[in-house]
């Protein structure tokens, strides 16, 4: 049996796929709990929605620290007895039901269900633009080769590029959608000051004068992720006040200077940024930079 899968965690990802590549049969119990754990996920999504609101201190940040929770509390519910739906999953490709599972579990699907095409998501980098990412690892698999191409333009580890995309919009599931429901693809939270394209107003938190605030903004909208991200390049090297965090020799200088510059009035900015640079998902991606290290 294939050991638990910490959500975050690309290489377990991947060993599971050159198992069920090698076997089938014998790896379709491990890939029916995954994919009931991205069915329970789902649901605590909606049952988050469904709240009455915001609380005073909610903000992306706070979002995305509670979805990442809770997409990891529903693997570990599917790890440890699920709703059966993994058992229908495993009897429908023609697997054993998870052997941590009852006996008396749902019945298999119809076989007839088992010929069906796969649900597949559009190919490219943008494609997951109108649906939005469904995991942080699909954030990243679709993302890095923008943070890697900006990031060596502008001599920055990609990484940490990547990271702060990641803390502005939750890994991807709260973009800014223009008036007319399109995404606007801002990665950075960049608002429209002196901006001639579309634009995208959303709520946002800000402090001032040491009180966080709930307020509403407008934020410049691009065609694709590849425009946000050039423009974040330009955004950076157009503005002298962040020549400095530019000339950081590491991702942490980077950040700190990011927040001694006013990219966010959040004054815990920088340490955000490096806390989700310190998750598995980025900490090992690609190994060190060519763009300078994490130290």
């Amino acid at each position: 049996m294939q050991p638990a899968i910490v959500y975050t965690d690309p290489t377990a990802l991947a060993d599971l796929k050159r198992a069920a590549q090698a076997d089938p049969a014998a790896a379709a119990p491990q890939v029916a709990r995954q994919a009931e754990a991205l069915f329970l996920g789902e649901l605590l999504k909606t049952l988050r929605s469904s709240s009455l609101g915001p609380g005073l201190l909610d903000g992306p940040q706070a979002d995305m620290y509670r979805d990442l929770l809770h997409r990891q509390l529903a693997v570990q519910l599917s790890e440890h007895g699920g709703i059966g739906f993994a058992d229908a999953i495993a009897g429908a490709v023609g697997g054993q039901a998870p052997a941590s599972r009852p006996a008396s579990g749902p019945p298999g699907l119809p076989r007839g269900l088992a010929g069906l095409p796969a649900l597949g998501r559009p190919a490219g980098a943008d494609a997951s633009a109108a649906a939005g990412f469904d995991s942080p690892s699909a954030f990243v698999t679709a993302l890095w080769p923008h943070a890697q191409r900006v990031g060596q333009a502008l001599g920055i580890d990609g990484r940490v590029i990547l990271a702060q995309a990641a803390l502005e919009t939750g890994w991807g599931e709260r973009l800014p959608r223009t008036a007319d429901g399109q995404p606007s693809h801002n990665l950075f939270g960049i608002k429209a000051h002196g901006w001639g394209g579309a634009v995208a107003r959303a709520p946002t938190l800000e402090f001032r004068d040491g009180t966080l605030q709930r307020e509403s903004a407008e934020f410049r909208a691009y065609g694709s992720y590849a425009e946000a991200f050039d423009d974040y390049a330009r955004f950076l090297t157009e503005n002298p006040r962040y020549r400095q965090a530019l000339a950081a020799g590491d991702a942490a200088a980077f950040a700190h200077g990011l927040q001694a510059a006013g990219y966010a009035t959040d004054p815990a900015y920088a340490r955000k940024i490096l806390d989700v640079l310190g998750s598995p998902l980025l900490a090992d991606l690609g190994g060190a930079s060519d763009a300078g290290g994490l130290a």
